[in-house]
């Protein structure tokens, strides 16, 4: 058959192909080439902040505000203990593990015990004074009053023959008086509010079950080469000091039994972000796999060759790899939103090769010779191909108008994927088939072909037989979908988009229970043009905290007021300081009482000497401190840094607010949103809870849009290719009969909508509408002639095609993510509902119409 320059463009570049198939061979093995070496360098994104949609208060504060101050990441390390256990040799463990992590240069801090304070309690030891309030005032005097300080020194000696009491040792020398029982608490606040036994000097759960150290390393947890690297180094050091356990209690072989060597788990955010990019990785590669499986099977089963499998893998590998080095190029990084990309394409791209193949077939088996079937495949399914992939591509591109970052991305890169795996379609299956039979053109016999029907060939000769029962049959199916899809709830946790078996996650959890709410808070962050009005703002800000800590709404919270008191209180202090220092704060008489109840406790008296200096610096004070006193340390200083930063706009302070355990994880307290709003606009209240509120909000409405948006360029090229309205709506039948299956089914099946799963209408939008576009395109095509065997033909093609969808779409319900699982079961049900509508209630109503005209 000649190449004829009149005939249509899909014709001629099936029979251009059928000649040219080495030049395709050549120029699709460059560029896949390429594209593997750019998919090579391709990186995972595992950072979920990075899926948050921008251009929202809150949620562009609470960004900005981790960029800053940064998340407080710590590498929590859990040291798990044996219930009733002796503590002195697992505190030994952990003082020599924290020796050895304090020494990698992964690692720029560790806090683990009350020792680690002591540089901090120098530095704020003068000041702490001026943190009392009228009632803290009356029991300091209490303190040092000749009978307080008597009881003090009394209470001093009971504490030092106790267990506890070398590691109280520096404590008591540097405050022998016990004024830093103040500042205790606000240490405890500024990490986090865990809730330890401070009696151990360890960070000791109250339960006596765990001792935590807690590492801050250099980088944050989204850098996940430097992720792999302290994990393992973390890990090393641990199994290096669990070696030397029987040295660490001294256990000789004839001790008895040695205690149980400590068991160490690692949590937090490094974890999580760790093991997150390695379920994205094997997900992504599983997913690609099975589905590749399971659609080569079901090829094999449908065409009864091997043969064909070679047409099926080629052309969907192809673009595969396109888009995937279109990825390093456009997007540079895979994050979870779109390391299903691999099985929806699959999925997808899988029903251009069956449908275009099994017209081959099918021409062929008419009696066609190979250059005029190949010139019906690309020219009439080759139309529906094209119009099938840009509409499905369009339906992914409507995801762009979102505000969803991974939305975007990964309808951007899925739609491209369609339109990348059509054109490979179009150019390499034909090349490939005249590769194929130009071999079989050598031997004495052709190939056989074959397509299997599943059966459907009877179905649909019976819809096309009994219209009118078909539709009514139908009609009634589709009111009992309808009915039970009014009963579709929303599941609105984020739950949905953690995976499971995630170490770093169930750890942390684990830490969160034995020490209370530490590593869940909100954030209060206040703005001011200088450091003297966003100081006065956290004064009002903090005073309203301690009202919620006190209604029970909040735990506790933490902020600048832990370093910086009131300006208002200060100067109480400051004035009953100078009332004060020529009786009872007279530091002399202090000393002198001091010393006489030492002796006569028989303690000596010149150890402490440094705290009473300390003492009489803190009752010497006769000015208030400010921000610019914290500068001589560059602990106190980093302490500082984490409540109060100056920015280029100005200055801000963040207030740490910490919710009871469990409460209020999906939403904030409806009492601070209000205390927020009082303190007025430069105050904004953010944190996981609020974005996860501002996400709900918004996801709902961004998925109304994408799906609107996508449903109305779907119409409007299918009229562009049919020019027909009548055609149009037919084409879109299958789809919204289809859907209201779907939706119906879901309840029946106990899948709820989340906030992944609720964009798959968009995505059966764009799957189902390829259905009807093929039923009526053969319907328009065969007005003519046999339109029965032409629909059934056609119909054959479509139920494999669906079947590859399933596949494709199936392999997300192994996903770690229960949030692409859900996205896996409710496509499959939307690909089976569609092509069931296409290949049963269309063909009777295309048949009924028919007729009636």
């Amino acid at each position: 058959m000649a190449l004829d320059s009149r005939a249509p463009l899909l014709n001629r570049l099936g029979l251009w192909a059928r000649h040219n198939y080495r030049r395709i061979f050549v120029v699709t093995g460059l560029l896949v080439v390429v594209s593997i070496f750019l998919t090579s360098r391709l990186r995972f994104d595992t950072d979920v902040l990075n899926l948050l949609p921008r251009n929202d208060p809150a949620i562009d504060t609470f960004l900005e505000t981790l960029e800053q101050f940064g998340a407080i990441d710590y590498l929590p390390v859990a040291v798990r203990l044996p219930e009733n256990a002796v503590l002195d040799p697992y505190e030994s463990f952990v003082d020599e593990l924290a020796v050895e992590l304090e020494g990698r240069e992964e690692i720029k801090g560790i806090e683990y015990r009350l020792g680690n304070t002591e540089e901090l309690l120098r530095e704020f030891y003068p000041k702490a004074v001026l943190f009392l309030d009228q009632a803290g005032r009356e029991r300091l005097a209490e303190k040092l009053s000749d009978e307080g300080i008597r009881k003090r020194v009394q209470e001093m000696r009971r504490l030092l023959g106790t267990p506890q009491g070398q590691s109280l040792k520096q404590l008591l020398l540097v405050d022998p008086l016990g004024l830093v029982e103040l500042f205790l608490d606000r240490v405890q606040g500024s990490r986090g509010a865990l809730n330890v036994d401070w009696s151990s000097g360890y960070y000791l759960s109250r339960d006596h079950r765990m001792l935590l150290i807690l590492a801050e390393p250099i980088r944050p947890p989204a850098d996940i080469d430097f992720d792999i690297r302290l994990v393992a180094a973390v890990e090393d050091r641990v199994a290096a000091v669990q070696s030397r356990w029987p040295e660490l209690v001294g256990f000789e072989a004839d001790d008895g039994e040695l205690p149980p060597v400590p068991e160490v788990a690692l949590g937090g955010g490094y974890l999580t972000a760790l093991d997150d990019a390695r379920f994205i990785k094997k997900d992504g590669i599983v997913g690609a796999l099975t589905s590749l499986a399971g659609v080569l099977i079901l090829f094999l089963f449908a065409f009864r060759r091997l043969g064909p499998l070679l047409f099926a893998t080629i052309p969907l590998v192809c673009g595969l790899i396109l888009t995937f080095g279109l990825a390093k190029l456009s997007l540079g990084r895979l994050s979870s939103a779109t390391s299903g990309t691999a099985a929806l394409l699959i999925g997808l791209g899988i029903d251009f090769v069956i449908v275009s193949y099994g017209r081959f077939v099918e021409e062929r088996r008419k009696g066609g010779d190979l250059a005029a079937s190949l010139a019906a495949m690309a020219g009439s399914s080759g139309r529906a191909v094209v119009v099938g992939a840009v509409t499905t591509a369009a339906t992914f591109y409507a995801f762009l108008v979102t505000d969803f970052t991974g939305l975007r991305q990964m309808g951007f890169l899925t739609g491209t994927g369609i339109l990348l795996c059509m054109l490979s379609v179009i150019f390499v299956l034909p090349a490939l088939i005249a590769w194929r039979e130009d071999r079989y053109s050598r031997r004495s016999s052709g190939p056989n072909l074959y397509l299997h029907s599943f059966g459907i060939h009877r179905l649909m000769r019976w819809c096309m037989a009994s219209p009118r029962w078909v539709l009514a049959i139908g009609l009634v199916v589709t009111a009992i979908a309808l009915l039970s899809a009014s009963r579709l709830e929303f599941e609105e946790s984020m739950e949905a988009m953690r995976p499971e078996g995630n170490r770093g996650i169930q750890v942390t959890r684990e830490v969160g229970e034995r020490f209370g709410s530490g590593f869940d808070y909100m954030m209060l962050v206040l703005r001011g043009d200088s450091p003297r009005e966003v100081v006065a703002l956290a004064d009002r800000a903090a005073e309203g905290a301690r009202g919620l800590v006190e209604e029970g709404v909040l735990n506790g919270y933490s902020g600048i007021d832990s370093l910086l008191p009131p300006t208002a209180q200060q100067a109480a202090v400051l004035d009953w300081l100078e009332r004060g220092r020529g009786e009872l704060l007279d530091i002399d008489r202090i000393r002198e009482r001091f010393r006489s109840e030492a002796t006569a406790e028989g303690l000596r008296a010149a150890p402490f000497e440094p705290g009473l200096d300390l003492l009489g610096e803190a009752l010497a004070h006769s000015e208030p401190i400010g921000l610019g006193d914290f500068s001589s340390s560059t602990q106190a200083k980093a302490l500082l840094d984490r409540f109060a930063q100056e920015t280029d706009d100005g200055w801000v302070s963040i207030v740490y607010l910490y919710p009871p355990e469990n409460l209020w994880r999906r939403e904030p307290p409806p009492r601070c949103v209000e205390w927020a709003e009082e303190l007025g606009p430069n105050a904004i209240l953010t944190g996981t809870n609020v974005v996860n509120e501002r996400v709900r909000s918004r996801v709902r409405p961004d998925a109304w849009l994408a799906g609107i948006l996508g449903l109305v360029l779907v119409a409007i090229l299918l009229y562009l290719d049919f020019r027909s309205i009548r055609h149009t709506l037919l084409s879109l039948s299958p789809l919204a009969v289809g859907i209201c299956w779907m939706l119906g089914a879901m309840v029946q099946f106990g899948i709820d909508l989340n906030f992944m799963n609720i964009f798959v209408t968009t995505m059966i939008i764009g799957i189902g509408v390829d259905y009807g576009l093929h039923i009526v395109h053969r319907f328009r095509e065969e007005s003519g002639g046999d339109v029965e065997r032409g629909l059934i033909d056609t119909g054959n093609a479509i139920v494999v095609a669906a079947l590859s969808t399933v596949c494709g779409f199936g392999s997300l319900v192994f996903s770690h993510y229960p949030g692409l699982r859900s996205v896996g079961f409710v496509a499959v049900l939307g690909a089976l509902s569609t092509a069931l509508v296409s290949v049963t209630l269309l063909p009777a109503l295309l048949t009924w119409s028919r007729r009636r005209s």
